[in-house]
């Protein structure tokens, strides 16, 4: 499966596959770039570039010692079935007692409408890129949304609702409808891994489905492809969760930049631009997603507030049209340092640019766009004064 997988992802339509190869020399057990070394008696065997000596690399010549093939192209594909095959594993253990109740899509909480949007979206694609023979961009597909929206953000997402009791039951069920329609899209690429699992979710979940029960047979082999329901794409429910994902990222960014440790919980004050309709907007989706902030960013409180004040030690990021400040991670005396350093390492270099523009001789003898570049670079470096200058300020 890891071999076929890689296959898939390197087909990119009618060209050849150029697979790099190399062989294990069975005298020094170190690779040998095939594509360089010599070969030896036959075009089936080489010379180890160390010992002189000859191998064969199909292991069919009795009096040759043979060698192992191998490739990194091969570690992608085997990486990426381990990641399949424990991220489902994983998520098996909390599809315990999962029974199919018929949903109306549009009834379940924002982050089960977003999956299934997304995963309908996936869907698609990956169909339409099987019909015009492109099995890289539909293993791509695939993959993109297992990894980074199934895994990475609806998993985290639901983990609070999978401990509690009320939400528990739906999103498990979406969640195993996840994975169900997951497997049946990677099946024509691995197809070993994926009946495995299959049948492994068969025995946590085998009744599956959201607003009507799947047919899920004992063998993937036997399901039927997925079908792409228009009606639960969501476009609008997307940009708005993308927006709230920006802000988590940009929350653990500054957690990042900052060093503030993973089990530490900070608390975070977040400014919109005001009462416009598109602030109004912003400010639904984040009290919407107030506990995905502090569970998925490891936040202690979340203010939300046209008015939301940074204090002295506060970073700052912004996202759109709202500013986010993250209490308490910046020590004063060593952001002032940093921040002046700064301005003395900018300042200078601004003044040269200032005195050449103020210089007649050059305007009149430099050509016009060498003089609008040197301009381009005044404002932006005054920009760049005036936000370091802002943010010592700030600190006091």
């Amino acid at each position: 499966d890891a071999m076929r997988y890689v296959l898939c992802e390197m087909q990119t339509g009618s060209q050849d596959i150029r697979l790099p190869i190399q062989a294990l020399s069975p005298f020094t057990d170190k690779p040998v770039d095939l594509a360089k070394a010599e070969h030896g008696s036959s075009i089936f065997t080489y010379l180890c570039p160390e010992t002189g000596k000859e191998f064969d690399v199909l292991g069919t010549m009795p009096d040759i010692p043979a060698a192992k093939l191998i490739s990194e192209r091969f570690e992608v594909g085997r990486h990426f079935c381990n990641k399949l095959w424990n991220a489902i594993r994983f998520a098996l253990l909390n599809l315990e007692q999962t029974s199919f109740v018929p949903r109306t899509p549009t009834a379940l909480p924002f982050e089960d409408r977003w999956i299934l949007s997304r995963l309908t979206r996936a869907i698609a694609e990956v169909q339409h890129q099987l019909e015009v023979y492109n099995p890289s961009a539909a293993i791509s597909t695939a993959r993109d949304f297992f990894w980074s929206e199934l895994c990475d953000w609806y998993l985290e997402m639901i983990k609070p609702r999978l401990r509690g009791a009320d939400e528990a039951d739906s999103a498990r069920q979406v969640l195993a409808f996840s994975l169900d329609q997951v497997l049946r899209l990677f099946h024509p690429f691995i197809p070993f891994i994926t009946d495995f699992l299959w049948q492994r979710l068969n025995e946590h979940a085998a009744h599956r489905g959201i607003d009507q029960r799947l047919h899920t047979p004992e063998s993937i082999a036997r399901a039927q492809w997925p079908h792409a329901n228009a009606g639960w794409q969501d476009e609008a429910l997307e940009q708005r969760v993308g927006f709230l994902q920006e802000v988590i990222r940009a929350i653990r960014d500054i957690r990042s930049q900052y060093t503030v440790p993973p089990k530490q919980r900070v608390q975070v004050r977040i400014k919109t631009s005001g009462e416009t309709p598109e602030s109004l907007i912003i400010l639904g989706i984040l009290n919407d997603g107030q506990s995905h902030i502090r569970s998925l960013a490891s936040v202690e409180s979340v203010e939300i507030a046209p008015d939301a004040q940074r204090t002295h030690d506060s970073a700052t990021a912004v996202v759109g049209e709202v500013e986010v400040y993250v209490l308490g991670v910046i020590n004063a005396d060593k952001e002032r340092a940093r921040l002046t350093r700064q301005i003395k390492k900018l300042t200078g270099p601004l003044e040269g640019v200032r005195k050449k523009l103020g210089n007649v001789q050059f305007l009149s003898r430099a050509k016009a766009e060498v003089v609008e570049r040197e301009r381009a670079k005044l404002v932006d470096m005054e920009s760049q004064l005036n936000t370091l200058n802002e943010h010592l300020h700030a600190l006091g």
